[in-house]
C-alpha cells in the first residue's frame, strides 16, 4: 500500500547539510509548469532536489508531498493510498464509502485555488497498461484544471512524460541536468571537508557520470581515511545499487554490458542475451545510465568510467561464470567484425588459449605491425606456462616487447603500409626441411618480413637478428639460421647500408647455397639473398652489376618479392638510358602495379621507380604526368624533389628534399637523393656556399654508405663544379658512367669561349637571382623580349641550353662579370 502514515504523507524530506542542488534546477521547479518530471536513476539527488525546492517555498499549505512505495504496482491500492495521502494532507476530503479514483478526480477537478502535487518514487505508480492509464488520468487532471500542478519523480520514463507533452506544458528535469559538474562537485567536496583540486573534481565529475549519491558516498567515506579521495570506495556504492534492482533482468544487462568499453544494440543481445533486451536497454538509457552517442547512423552507449569498471568489478567477484561467457561472446563478435586485436584480447580474457594462437597465427602481420602494444598487452595477462606452450605467444612474450619503444611522443610512429596477406609467403618459410621446424623462429621469421613489407626495417632487423641467434643456439642453420641472415642481408639492401649488406652476404650461411637439387624449401632464401646482391651491386654500381641482376631466380608468385626483382630490372635500364629499355620497363613498371596491394609499400615502390625510371630515360614529361598522383611519403620525397628540380622550381625540390632528410626513417640511398637535389637546386639559384655544404653532407653519406648510384640523378656538370681539385671526391663518379656528352660540355667550358658584352655579362649576373626572362627584366629596367635576345648570345657564347647549365659554365670560368656584384656571386 501506499504509505499514507503521517511521517511520510505530512512530512517532507530532510535535505542533509552536505548537499549541493544548483540554483538552475530550483528555478526549473519554481517556474511551476502544469507538469514537472524529475527523472534519473537511483542517487541522484531527485528527492534531495525536491526536499530543498519545498523547503524554500513561502508556504506549506499549496504543497502536497507523497511518496510511493511498491505497493502501489495495484493501480487500486495506488489511488486509494494517493486518496488517503491527499485527505491526510487536507488537499481533499473524499468520501470513505466512495471509488478511491474518481473521488480524487472530482476534488482534484474542482479545486479552485492553487495546490503542487508532489509525487515521488513514481515509478511505483501501477505496471504495464496501468500504469500508462495512471499517467493518462493525471495528465487529463492537471489539462482540465489551470490550478493544479503536478510534479512526479521517477527512475524510468513514463507516458506521462511522453505523450503528455502533447496537451500540456512539461518541464522534464532529465539525468544530463541532475548530474553534478566540475565545480558542483568541487562545492560537494569543500562541504564534506575532501580537499580535492580542479582536476580531481573533474575527474570524478567525468569518472561517475555526474552521479551525485555516488560521488557524495565517495567525499563522505574518504573523509574517514585522512581527507585522500580514495575511488575504490565507488564500488560499494554501485554494488549496492545493482543488489537493490528490482528486476534481474535489469541487473544482469548492466552487468555484462558493462564488460565492453562501448555497445550497441546488436551487440547488448550478444552478451545480454534476452527478449526484452532492446525494452531494457531503453529503461537503462532513458534512466540516465548510459552515455549515447550517434556515431556512422547507429546509437552507441558507454558507462561513465568509473560506474562501468564498478560493475565489471561487481561482476568478475559475483559472477566469474557469467564474465567468461561475455569475454567469449565478446570474442566472437569482433572476430566476425573484422577485428583481431580486440577478439584476442577478449579470447584471453576467456581463456581460450586456443583461438589466441589461431588468431595470431591468422592475423600475424598485421598484429605485429600494426599493433604490437595491443599485442603485448594482451600476451602480458596470459599465465607463462600457457605461453609456453604456444610459440607466438612466446614470442610477443619474450621478444616483442623488449623491441618496442616507448609508446608516447617521442615514439615512432606506426609503420604508415599495411602488411599484405603473408600466407604464400608463411606456406614457403614452412616448406623447410623437417628438422628445422620450430615454431618460435618461424613467429621471428614472419616477423620480419611482416616489418619489411611494412617499412620498419629497423624492427626487421631486430626480428632477423633474433631469429638468427635462435638458430645458431638450436644448431638449426638451415631452419633459422640462413633464412635469417638473407633477410639481414636484404633489410641492410633496402635501408642503403652497401656495406654492411655486402658483410652479411659474405657470411659463411649464405656463401654456399644449396644446388638445384637439394634447394626444396630454400627458394625464398635464395631469392632474398640474389635480390640483396643485385640491389648492393646496383647501389655501389659494380662492374658485375648485370651479372648480379640476371642471376636473380625468377619467381613465379606475383608478390611483393617478385616485385622488388621488376624493380632491380627497372632500375638497371634506367642506368643504361636507352630509350627502348626504358620505354619497355616502364610498361612493365605499371603492369606490376596490378598484381600488388593498393597503398601498400610494394605498391609505392614500383610507383616511384616508374616516375625515376623517366626521368632517368630523359623522358621528363612522361615523368611529370606519373608524378600526379604519387601520394608524398617517406618512399617517394626523394622523388619529388627530383621531378621540382627538373622542372626549375628550386624552393619546392629545396622543401621536399629537407622534409625527407628530417624522417626518421629515411634510407640511406635516398638521403644522399636527397642532399644531392639540395646542392644543385642551392647551386642553380647561386647560393654557392650553401650548394657546398650540402654536396659535402651527400659525399659523406656516399662514402659512409658505399652508394654510388644515386650520384648519377645529379648532373655530371654541377659534379664536377661542387667537386673542384678533390680527386677522391671525383673519383666517387665511376668512369664507364660518365656522360660522354656532359664530359665534351665540361672541356668547352673549360676552353677560351667566345667573349660576353658588357650587357651580357649584367644579364648572365641577374640570371643567377631570378629564375627566368621576367626578373631579370625587372631588376634590369629592360623589356622581356630584350633580355631573352641577350639570353640566347649568352647561351651561344657559352654553347650551353639551359639557364642551369649556364650558370654551371659561368661558374667554371671563373666568373663572366667584371665588378663586385658578379664576385658576390
Amino acid at each position: 500500500m501506499v504509505e499514507v502514515a503521517p511521517a511520510v504523507v505530512i512530512k517532507r524530506p530532510r535535505t542533509p547539510k552536505d548537499v549541493v542542488v544548483e540554483q538552475r534546477l530550483l528555478d526549473l521547479l519554481d517556474a511551476r509548469t502544469p507538469l514537472t518530471v524529475v527523472r534519473g536513476p537511483r542517487g541522484f539527488g531527485k528527492t534531495t532536489l525536491i526536499g530543498a525546492w519545498l523547503a524554500a517555498q513561502p508556504t506549506e499549505q499549496d504543497a502536497v508531498y507523497l511518496r510511493l512505495t511498491r505497493a502501489s504496482n495495484d493501480t487500486a491500492t495506488f489511488w486509494s493510498g494517493l486518496a488517503g495521502g491527499l485527505a491526510a494532507a487536507g488537499a481533499i476530503d473524499p468520501d470513505p464509502a466512495g471509488d478511491a479514483r474518481e473521488e480524487v478526480v472530482r476534488h482534484l477537478g474542482a479545486r479552485s485555488w492553487p495546490l503542487t502535487v508532489v509525487i515521488d518514487d513514481f515509478h511505483h505508480a501501477g505496471r504495464r497498461e496501468d500504469a500508462a492509464d495512471i499517467d493518462d488520468e493525471l495528465v487529463e487532471l492537471v489539462r482540465q484544471n489551470e490550478n493544479l500542478y503536478l510534479v512526479v519523480a521517477t527512475r524510468t520514463s513514463r507516458v506521462l512524460e511522453t505523450t503528455g507533452s502533447l496537451s500540456i506544458d512539461v518541464t522534464v528535469i532529465s539525468p544530463r541536468e541532475l548530474r553534478l559538474s566540475a565545480a558542483s562537485v568541487a562545492a560537494l567536496a569543500a562541504r564534506t571537508g575532501v580537499a580535492i583540486g580542479e582536476a580531481q573534481a573533474a575527474r570524478l565529475a567525468d569518472g561517475f557520470g555526474g552521479w551525485p549519491a555516488a560521488i557524495r558516498d565517495v567525499l563522505v567515506r574518504s573523509r574517514g581515511d585522512g581527507g585522500r579521495v580514495n575511488l575504490a570506495l565507488a564500488d560499494q556504492y554501485i554494488a549496492t545499487m545493482v543488489r537493490d534492482l528490482r528486476h534481474e533482468a535489469v541487473r544482469s544487462f548492466m552487468l555484462r554490458t558493462a564488460v565492453p568499453e562501448e555497445f550497441d544494440a546488436e551487440l547488448a543481445g550478444e552478451v545480454a542475451p534476452s527478449e526484452k533486451v532492446l525494452a531494457i536497454l531503453r529503461n537503462v538509457r532513458s534512466a540516465g545510465l548510459l552515455r549515447e552517442e550517434v556515431r556512422d547512423e547507429r546509437r552507441v552507449y558507454s558507462y561513465a568510467p568509473l560506474v562501468r569498471q564498478a560493475l565489471v568489478r561487481v561482476l568478475t567477484e559475483s559472477r566469474p561464470q557469467q564474465l567468461h561467457e561475455v569475454h567469449a561472446a565478446l570474442t566472437g563478435w569482433h572476430i566476425r567484425n573484422g577485428d583481431p586485436v580486440r577478439a584476442i584480447l577478449h579470447a584471453v580474457q576467456a581463456g581460450a588459449w586456443d583461438t589466441v594462437e589461431q588468431l595470431m597465427e591468422e592475423h600475424w602481420a598485421r598484429l605485429i605491425t600494426q599493433e604490437p602494444w595491443s599485442l603485448v598487452a594482451a600476451a602480458q595477462l596470459i599465465p607463462p606456462e600457457v605461453a609456453a606452450a604456444h610459440p607466438r605467444l612466446q614470442v610477443v612474450r619474450e621478444e616483442v616487447g623488449p623491441a618496442l619503444p616507448a609508446n608516447d611522443d617521442g615514439a615512432l610512429p606506426v609503420p604508415p603500409w599495411p602488411t599484405s596477406d603473408l600466407r604464400g609467403l608463411t606456406a614457403e618459410l614452412r616448406a623447410r626441411r623437417a628438422e628445422a621446424s620450430d615454431g618460435n623462429s618461424l613467429a621471428l621469421l614472419q616477423w620480419g618480413v611482416a616489418a619489411v613489407m611494412a617499412g620498419d626495417l629497423g624492427t626487421a632487423l631486430y626480428a632477423f637478428g633474433r631469429c638468427r641467434e635462435r638458430g645458431h643456439s638450436r644448431g638449426d642453420v638451415p631452419g633459422a639460421v640462413r633464412p635469417a641472415t638473407a633477410g639481414l642481408a636484404l633489410t641492410h639492401a633496402l635501408l642503403g647500408d652497401v656495406e654492411i649488406a655486402r658483410g652479411w652476404l659474405e657470411d659463411p650461411a649464405l656463401r654456399v647455397l644449396p644446388d638445384d637439387e637439394s634447394r626444396q624449401g630454400t627458394e625464398l632464401t635464395v631469392t632474398a639473398a640474389g635480390i640483396a646482391r643485385a640491389l648492393v651491386a646496383l647501389d655501389a654500381l659494380d662492374e658485375d652489376l648485370d651479372d648480379a641482376v640476371d642471376a636473380i631466380p625468377e619467381r613465379h608468385r606475383r608478390d611483393e618479392i617478385w616485385s622488388l626483382i621488376v624493380f632491380l630490372r627497372a632500375s638497371r635500364a634506367g642506368l643504361a638510358g636507352e630509350a627502348a629499355e626504358v620505354a619497355r620497363w616502364a610498361a612493365n613498371l605499371r603492369a606490376a602495379r596490378h598484381y600488388l596491394p593498393r597503398a601498400g609499400l610494394a605498391e609505392t615502390v614500383i610507383r616511384v621507380e616508374l616516375v625515376d625510371l623517366l626521368m632517368d630515360g630523359g623522358m621528363v614529361a612522361a615523368a611529370r604526368q606519373a608524378a600526379l598522383d604519387l601520394p608524398v611519403s617517406v618512399v617517394s620525397l626523394p622523388t619529388h624533389a627530383r621531378m621540382s628540380l627538373a622542372d626549375g622550381d628550386y624552393a619546392r625540390a629545396i622543401g621536399h628534399a629537407r622534409t625527407g632528410l628530417a624522417h626518421p626513417r629515411l634510407s640511406q640511398r635516398s638521403a644522399l637523393v636527397c642532399h644531392l637535389v639540395v646542392a644543385s637546386a642551392q647551386y642553380a639559384l647561386g647560393e654557392r656556399l650553401a650548394a657546398h655544404r650540402a654536396f659535402e653532407q651527400a659525399i659523406e653519406v656516399a662514402v659512409g654508405s658505399g652508394q654510388r648510384r644515386p650520384l648519377l640523378t645529379m648532373r655530371y656538370a654541377t659534379f664536377v663544379q661542387l667537386a673542384g681539385t678533390d680527386t677522391a671526391t671525383a673519383a666517387l663518379w665511376p668512369e664507364r658512367f660518365r656522360p660522354r656528352a656532359q664530359e665534351d660540355d665540361v672541356a668547352s667550358a673549360a676552353r677560351p669561349a667566345e667573349p660576353l658584352s658588357r650587357r651580357e655579362h649584367q644579364v648572365l649576373d641577374a640570371l643567377g637571382r631570378h629564375a627566368g626572362a621576367v626578373g631579370v627584366a625587372q631588376e634590369l629596367g629592360l623589356s622581356v623580349n630584350t633580355i631573352k635576345t641577350h639570353l640566347r648570345a649568352v647561351y651561344r657564347k657559352l654553347g650551353v641550353g639551359s639557364r642551369e647549365e649556364a650558370l654551371v659554365a659561368a661558374a667554371a670560368r671563373g666568373g663572366t662579370a667584371p665588378g663586385p656584384q658578379w664576385a658576390k656571386g
